[in-house]
């Protein structure tokens, strides 16, 4: 049950609790395990207490119901679990999902659907699962799982409140190298290739000095892209962990400039200091979010050569606004 998470993910435990107290919860959440292993559990536990007809959050007010017994077997007729089938969240998942719950409710007044590990829908289910979202229909609540928030459309996330679960393994003390790793990545042995990789520390210095040298020499860029960027960002997983790097990097200027502290290039400060001196605020947000849409198209097997010269084209159009 939900208070079974109180004390190891007390914020959002509270958030979810009151949320349902208040009769003010969301019609999309969007979980972020951050490396927490028991994500789908707090997400099947907070659909449990959406659908309760008593609001019950634990098992000694609960008399043991036979709906939660079914929820656990996955057979409870509002609620559905979507998981990957293979290496993708299919088109065909959300299809059915939406037939399902255009009929009335049999039970309750809540309908309550979960997608686990959500950063695996493509683009096709991305999309069906936004028109979804884009209209909501009462009493239908969405709750989306995912391990890295990165590989999700902007325009899903922003259609759902964000939720971050704590992860019991504390970054703070760790190096720039080690942070990317869990950032990149929440399987263990990609993790620790990445750490333990040579070529790591030169993916990451070769994105700092394009974001250096592009804040320098801005559309002149295009000129030496093939040296600063094509030379060595060749596979498709290469140039879509070097936008996450480039992602994160930009929000650390952005942190900087707010007046928090660099939560990931903690050891690259000055690179840091050098790119928040030549920007203003809006045209950092406005970068992070161009950085952020270009992303998504790497998903659709786009041209490498053609999304840096767009990349450098729309970071000259927010230095111009």
């Amino acid at each position: 049950m939900l208070d079974d998470f109180s004390l190891e993910q007390n914020i959002v435990y509270k958030t979810l609790i009151n949320s349902v107290k208040n009769n003010k919860y969301s019609h999309a959440y969007l979980i972020e395990t951050n490396g927490y292993s028991k994500g789908l559990d707090l997400g099947i536990a907070f659909a449990k207490y959406l659908l309760c007809p008593n609001s019950y959050s634990n098992n000694k007010k609960c008399g043991n119901c036979s709906q939660c017994k079914n929820i656990d077997k996955n057979e409870f007729i509002e609620l559905k679990i979507i998981d990957s089938e293979g290496q993708w969240i299919k088109k065909s998942q959300l299809e059915e999902l939406q037939e399902i719950f255009s009929k009335k409710s049999v039970v309750g007044n809540k309908k309550v659907y979960i997608i686990n590990k959500a950063e695996k829908l493509n683009p096709a289910s991305s999309n069906s699962l936004l028109k979804f979202l884009e209209e909501p229909e009462e009493g239908i609540i969405a709750i989306l799982i995912t391990e890295n928030i990165y590989q999700l459309l902007s325009t899903i996330v922003s259609r759902c409140q964000v939720l971050s679960l704590k992860n019991k393994i504390k970054l703070d003390n760790l190096s720039t190298k080690e942070k990317l790793a869990h950032y990149l990545s929440n399987n263990n042995e990609d993790i620790e290739f990445f750490i333990n990789n040579e070529d790591s520390i030169n993916k990451i210095e070769k994105v700092i000095e394009f974001i250096k040298y592009y804040e320098e020499n801005h559309s002149n860029t295009l000129v030496y892209i093939n040296k600063l960027w094509h030379e060595f960002f060749k596979e498709k997983q290469d140039i879509y962990d070097s936008f996450t790097i480039m992602l994160l990097f930009y929000k650390d200027v952005l942190n900087l400039k707010l007046g928090k502290i660099i939560q990931v290039f903690t050891d690259y400060v000055n690179d840091v200091n050098i790119v928040e001196e030549k920007n203003n605020l809006d045209e950092i947000t406005s970068k992070i979010n161009v950085i952020m849409d270009l992303r998504e198209k790497i998903k659709f097997n786009v041209n490498n050569n053609l999304l840096m010269d767009k990349l450098i084209i729309e970071l000259e159009r927010c230095e111009k606004k």
